[in-house]
């Protein structure tokens, strides 16, 4: 996974493509289970590691960056249809 895929913290619950990964294309996770990716996932965008509920948070090195608008199932794309980011807003 570490070849195409970026995971600083054992707390991300999304993971950054350092590549464009294909829809379909298995992944190995540090923790042994299989991810498969449900969309083609673009350069620099991120995919779920794990199932993520409406409302969760959405961890990406270690940090909080945004809540899932909606259901994000392992191995889907996360970005701003699913994801509302609170880079830059007061909490």
């Amino acid at each position: 996974m570490k070849e195409k895929f970026v995971v600083i913290d054992s707390k991300d619950n999304v993971a950054t493509a350092r590549t464009e990964v294909d829809s379909g294309t298995l992944f190995i996770a540090d923790d042994g289970s299989n991810i498969k990716a449900k969309s083609h996932i673009p350069f620099g965008h991120k995919m779920a590691l794990r199932d993520i509920r409406k409302g969760e948070p959405v961890i990406k090195y270690g940090q909080r960056i945004g809540i899932a608008t909606q259901d994000i199932a392992v191995g889907e794309l996360v970005h701003t249809h699913n994801l509302s980011g609170e880079r830059g807003m007061a909490r």
